[in-house]
Formats: structure tokens, sequence, C-alpha cells
């Protein structure tokens, strides 16, 4: 693996794009890996716009690109764009929030590169120190996995994670439709049917924030998500 591609979709993230965004930038890929940053402001209606394109000139590196949207898509559309922009080996998906430690895509680059795996998932359940998380939103994460596995064949524990690594030719095969949040169970119920590819987790960290700190995902995308499971799990 000579480069990866980082996608971050963002709405209304300005109070932590920035940081993101530089912190991205100063990790270093393990072995040498090199990166590009594909930043796709998802037609924001806060400073996001702002903040994405202070933090670009203040880095002034070429290996961070953004792309805007006229109108917003949601986080899939945001991915989707993203995934057309990707020209590294593997690809995976940062958010725009400070959920995640990004320091933690090296775990799953380890795997890929001592060749246990060619698909590896960032697991937030595996790590006995999570930190945050609703108790409904945590059963209800376990309930859509639980259904993602007998629906499509695998065995995971975290299927919403934001941290999947995919070689990034697989990721523009798939043929990705859904706009929003059920862009989680379509991926994996796609990638699911390539019986060729391995797959692995690895425990990352996860200090989840609040629908008052900005959190987007409600009840209705989990009632997306079981139809995208099934639709796309039994479907042809």
């Amino acid at each position: 693996m000579k480069k990866l591609s980082i996608i971050i979709p963002v709405y209304n993230e300005a109070k932590t794009i920035g940081e993101v965004i530089r912190v991205i930038h100063n990790l270093q890929l393990i072995s040498g890996i090199e990166k590009e940053v594909i930043v796709v402001n998802d037609c924001s209606k806060d400073d996001s716009k702002a903040e994405i394109s202070r933090m670009i000139l203040s880095i002034n590196s070429p290996s961070i690109k953004l792309c805007e949207h006229a109108v917003n898509k949601g986080k899939g559309g945001a991915i989707h764009t993203g995934i057309k922009e990707a020209s590294g080996d593997y690809t995976v998906i940062q958010d725009a929030d400070l959920e995640l430690d990004p320091s933690e895509i090296n775990l799953l680059l380890k795997v890929v590169l001592d060749g246990k795996a060619d698909i590896v998932y960032g697991s937030r359940f595996l790590n006995k120190e999570i930190k945050g998380g609703s108790w409904m939103s945590n059963r209800a994460n376990a309930f859509l996995t639980w259904l993602s596995n007998r629906t499509f064949g695998i065995r995971i524990t975290d299927m919403e994670t934001c941290y999947k690594l995919v070689p990034t030719s697989v990721f523009k095969s798939l043929k990705l439709v859904e706009q929003r949040f059920g862009f989680e169970p379509e991926i994996t119920a796609k990638l699911a049917k390539h019986k060729n590819l391995k797959w692995a987790e690895v425990p990352i960290t996860y200090n989840a924030r609040t629908n008052e700190e900005g959190k987007k995902i409600g009840w209705k995308d989990g009632f997306r998500a079981v139809w995208c499971i099934l639709k796309y799990g039994l479907g042809r």
C-alpha cells in the first residue's frame, strides 16, 4: 500500500472540522504510507466552509482537496463524491467531529499490511474503554449489527462504525446509492457479497457526543437502516 485516501464528509461541523483537518494532516501513517485528504462540504449552513478554507490555507498542502456540494445530499452523498475523487490504494472515512481518534487509523492499516485482511472495520464495542453513548443508542447499534450479521452472513461487532478501511478499487465498484446514514448498511451488505475478501475488526476508542453537541443520527435513521439491511442483504 503506497497511498491512503481519507474522506471527511462535513455538514455543520464548524466547531470541530478545523481541528480534525489539522490532526489528520499531522498524522504519520505507518510504513511511510502517503495520504490524501478529501474534505466534502455537504452544503453546510454554519461556518464550516470558512473553517475548512482557513485550515487548508494555513496548512498549504497539495494533499488536501476540498469538494463542495451546492445542495445538501447527506453523509452517504458526501462519501460518494469523495470516493469518485479518491486515488489511494485504500480508502477510509473520517467523521468531521472528534468522537474517534484519527491516530487509530494506523491500527486498521497494520492489519492489511500484515496480510490478515482486505477489509478492516474499527469496532467501538471491542474496546472496553468505550466512553459515552446512550443505552438506547448502544442497544440500537447492537441490534442493527446482529441483523446485519444474520442477513449478510458475516460476523462483526459494529456495523455502524465510521472507520471502514476498504480497497479503493472495491469502493468504486460498489455502485452505492444511499445518500444519508443508510450508507453504512448498504456498503456492508455489498462488501459481504465479495466472498473472496477477508474481513477483520480492530478495537477503537469512542468518545460519543450528545444531540446538543451536534449528534445528527436519530431514530428515523435507525428504521431506515433496518430497511437498508433487508433491501441490500436479501436483494440481488
